[in-house]
C-alpha cells in the first residue's frame, strides 16, 4: 500500500474536524477563557497601534508665453528637485517645530527626527510635459505635482501637506529671483567690463591719433599710427559686445519682469485636499474583539481537543489505534456500578 492510500482524503478530513469539536465541547470553560485572553491581547495590541492619516494636495505648473526653454527645472528629474531642493531641512525643521513633533527626538538626536518626518512625505510629477522641448507655436507645458503627506492627526496632516505644497510655490519662486538676479549681476558686470574697454580703447585712440599729428619724427609717427589702428579694430569689436551685452540685459530685465507677474511659470491649486476621516475608536473595538474572537475560537478548540488525553468515546478510541468493542450506554454503566 502506497503512502498516498493511508492519507485523509476530504471525507477522513472532515470526520476529523467534527471528532475534534466534538471533543472540545466537553471543556467549553477551557476553550471559552483561552478564546477570550486570546481576544484581549489582540484587542489590546490593536487599540495601542499607532495610527495613521493620509492626505494629498495637487498643484499644476504652467509655464508663460514669455518663459524660456529652461524653466520649471525642465527635466525628468523634477520629482528630486522638489523633495531635495525644495524640502530642504531647514524647511523641513520648520514644520517639525510648528507641528510639534517629536520634541524629545529632536533634542536627542534632530538628524534621525529629520529622516523620520521626511519618511511622512511622498512626492510623484506625473503629466510632466517639460521633459520634451518646447517647439515655436505649440502651447505652454505643464506638470501636475502631488505631495502627499502621512500624520498622526487626520487634520495636523492636511495641514503639513498645505503647507509644504505652499512652500512648493514659493520655494521655487525664490529660487528662480535668486536666479534672476545672479543673471542681472553676471550681464550687468559684461555691459560695465565692456564699457571700462571701450573707454580705455577710445583714450588710447585719441593719444595715438594726437601723437601722429604733433610728432615729426617719422618713425614714431608710424609707431602712434600702429596703435592707433589696432585700437579702432578693437574698438570696433568692443562696440560689438557691448550691444550684445546690453540685449541680453534688456532680455534679461524683461524675463525678471515676466517672472514677477507670473508670466513665465504659474503655479495653480487643482486638489487642495481634505482631511482624512477620524476612524472611530468604539467601532474598531467591536470590529476587531469579533473578529478576533470568530476566528480564535475555532482554533482554540481545535488545539484544546487535540492536546486534551482523555478519551471520550469510540472514535478516539480508533484514532488511537485501537479496535473499539461496542460502547455501554450511560443508564447500562449506572446500573454496573456498584450500590
Amino acid at each position: 500500500m502506497r503512502w498516498e492510500d493511508r492519507e485523509l482524503d476530504f471525507g477522513g478530513v472532515s470526520d476529523e474536524l467534527r471528532r475534534l469539536f466534538d471533543r472540545a465541547k466537553h471543556r467549553k470553560l477551557l476553550v471559552l477563557f483561552l478564546t477570550l485572553l486570546a481576544v484581549g491581547a489582540i484587542t489590546g495590541r490593536e487599540m495601542r497601534k499607532q495610527r495613521f492619516y493620509s492626505s494629498k494636495v495637487i498643484l499644476s505648473a504652467t509655464e508663460g508665453e514669455k518663459a524660456d526653454n529652461g524653466v520649471a527645472h525642465a527635466s525628468s528629474k523634477l520629482q528630486d528637485y522638489v523633495y531635495h531642493a525644495v524640502f530642504t531641512d531647514s524647511a523641513l525643521t520648520e514644520l517639525m517645530k510648528k507641528y510639534d513633533y517629536r520634541p524629545d527626538l529632536q533634542r536627542t538626536n534632530p538628524r534621525f527626527a529629520l529622516e523620520q518626518f521626511r519618511d511622512f512625505i511622498d512626492v510623484e510629477v506625473y503629466k510632466n510635459e517639460f521633459t520634451q522641448p518646447r517647439y515655436p507655436m505649440a502651447p505652454p507645458r505643464s506638470a501636475r505635482i502631488s505631495v502627499s503627506v502621512r500624520y498622526t492627526s487626520p487634520d495636523e496632516a492636511l495641514g503639513i501637506a498645505r503647507d509644504l505644497g505652499d512652500l512648493v510655490v514659493k520655494r521655487d519662486a525664490d529660487i528662480r529671483k535668486e536666479r534672476f538676479e545672479l543673471q542681472a549681476r553676471l550681464a550687468n558686470d559684461a555691459v560695465h567690463l565692456t564699457q571700462v574697454e571701450i573707454d580705455r580703447l577710445t583714450r588710447e585712440l585719441e593719444v595715438a591719433r594726437a601723437a601722429e599729428e604733433t610728432l615729426e619724427d617719422p618713425q614714431r609717427i608710424g609707431e602712434y599710427r600702429a596703435r592707433g589702428d589696432s585700437a579702432a579694430r578693437a574698438l570696433v569689436g568692443a562696440d560689438a559686445r557691448l550691444k550684445d551685452a546690453e540685449t541680453s540685459r534688456n532680455k534679461l530685465e524683461d524675463a525678471r519682469n515676466a517672472n514677477e507677474q507670473s508670466l513665465e511659470l504659474r503655479y495653480d491649486r487643482v486638489d487642495w485636499g481634505i482631511p482624512e476621516r477620524r476612524e472611530n475608536r468604539i467601532l474598531l473595538l467591536v470590529r476587531t474583539v469579533l473578529f478576533a474572537f470568530f476566528g480564535l475560537w475555532p482554533i482554540v478548540a481545535l488545539t484544546v481537543a487535540a492536546f486534551d488525553p482523555r478519551v471520550y468515546d469510540e472514535r478516539d478510541v480508533r484514532r488511537l489505534g485501537l479496535k473499539s468493542l461496542g460502547r455501554v450506554r450511560r443508564t447500562a454503566a449506572r446500573s454496573l456500578l456498584p450500590r
